[in-house]
């Protein structure tokens, strides 16, 4: 690590970009050991507890987590680090990788920034939104940063990747501490942890999220809002339906 660079300088992105490219069922990657140590120990000694007033709650049928996107409520060592992914040198980092040019960050941090989950949390699968709503830019990778000190398998939140008809979950990251994933956001890109953390009561499932943009491709999407998804094993009762369809702007405003 150099000064200015808390990340861990062992990934190069030449060798990402094979992963990337090739990975199923949509372009991502994993990225273990993503910060630099002493950066990864500063930001878990300071991310928020859940009893922290900094938090907005979603907890409703289909997410279950907490959520803060003011980064001037961030600790210092989160925000230090936030503004570094934020930063051109970082950009053209993530170009190199995923062959995307002209990526933009997203000062708002809309829908990003600090997430947290405990136990029985979950995030049901959703494509993100497309459009920004305010910077008008159409989303294109999604980062998280992975961050609890501790986390074993058995607890659940692993990261699922389905297929584009949603019918089989062809990807399951596992939650490790440090692992960044990296991944390209559309109309196939189908992801979430949808079935309730089994974590201890005292542990939470932490995560920094940032998101990149560019420009409007000719056949974006116009979706300025997660569009959540049944999986075949969850409930489809006429209520549920209607309100994912309403959470996801599809009846009105939620």
């Amino acid at each position: 690590m150099t000064q200015n660079n808390p990340l861990n300088l062992n990934h190069q992105p030449d060798e990402l970009n094979k992963a990337f490219s090739s990975n199923k069922p949509f372009p991502h990657v994993a990225i273990d050991g993503f910060l630099a140590p002493e950066v990864l120990v500063s930001i878990q000694d300071v991310f928020p507890k859940p009893a922290d007033k900094i938090w907005f709650e979603y907890n409703n049928q289909i997410e279950k987590k907490f959520a803060c996107d003011d980064i001037r409520t961030f600790p210092a060592p989160i925000a230090k680090l936030i503004h570094y992914l934020n930063s051109e040198g970082f950009l053209k980092y993530l170009e190199a990788i995923t062959g995307i040019t002209g990526l933009q960050s997203d000062p708002y941090l809309h829908g990003g920034g600090l997430h947290l989950i405990k136990r029985g949390g979950k995030l049901d699968m959703h494509l993100d939104y497309s459009i920004h709503p305010k910077l008008h830019l159409e989303r294109r990778l999604n980062l998280i940063i992975y961050l609890p000190k501790e986390w074993k398998s058995e607890w659940g939140g692993d990261l699922q990747l389905w297929n584009e008809d949603m019918t089989e979950c062809v990807k399951r990251v596992d939650i490790i501490p440090n692992r960044a994933v990296l991944f390209e956001t559309g109309d196939i890109s189908y992801h979430g942890h949808p079935d309730p953390l089994n974590c201890p009561e005292e542990v939470s499932r932490n995560s920094i999220a940032l998101y990149y943009l560019t420009e409007p491709r000719p056949n974006s999407s116009s979706r300025q809002r997660a569009l959540f998804v049944a999986r075949p094993q969850d409930n489809k009762s006429q209520e549920l339906e209607d309100f994912r369809k309403k959470r996801s702007g599809v009846l009105g405003v939620y």
